[in-house]
């Protein structure tokens, strides 16, 4: 018995301007405060994170960590609030949710951010589908870099492609999607390269 083996084809992705995902995240806003303009807001203790609001994608964040949705929304309010820009600067950050002890927390949170970056590369987590964890290793992302020379990130050049992302990718608030009704905030973060 003969058996062919199907040829591994690449999928290759460019990383210019790559969407990576986008999350709608569900915020009440603290009794305490009657804001109705996202202008307002100064203190992430005005709102109170409810959820997701696919809720597929908060099941598909469970894949990383059981509270990384209510890290994502952390990292939600700091790019709104404060401007950080990269999952690096949330790292900086001297405002981090409180999850684990100080001598931890840049760790903690550096492994829990390569954990959702290859994900986000090489699985369907970012999908409004429920993800099964399955990874997709043909995946190759390429990029020009500042010789005008394409460069190329195979599953095996991983590592230098997730520390690259976690400085490089890019934390905006869609503003024309983000918005108020009633006492519930809706911020949408983008994730683009």
């Amino acid at each position: 018995m003969v058996t062919k083996l199907k040829e591994w084809e690449s999928t290759f992705l460019n990383l210019n301007n790559y969407v990576f995902a986008e999350y709608v995240i569900v915020y009440r806003i603290n009794d305490a405060y009657s804001i109705n303009e996202l202008s307002k807001f100064h203190s992430k203790h005005q709102l109170l994170f409810q959820k997701i609001e696919s809720k597929n994608q908060q099941l598909n964040l469970m894949l990383i960590d059981s509270v990384f949705a209510n890290i994502l929304a952390d990292v939600t309010l700091e790019v709104f609030l404060n401007e950080k820009k990269s999952f690096n600067q949330y790292l900086s950050s001297k405002n981090k949710i409180k999850l684990v002890d100080e001598n931890d927390e840049f760790r903690y949170f550096k492994y829990k951010f390569y954990n959702f970056i290859h994900m986000l590369l090489y699985s369907d987590i970012a999908s409004n589908n429920t993800s099964n964890g399955n990874e997709f290793s043909n995946r190759v992302y390429c990029l020009k870099n500042k010789f005008e020379e394409i460069e190329y990130f195979s599953i095996y050049e991983q590592t230098i492609l997730k520390e690259k992302l976690l400085d490089e990718l890019k934390l905006i608030i869609n503003i024309e999607s983000s918005y108020i009704s009633n006492q519930e905030v809706k911020l949408c973060l983008k994730i683009v390269y």
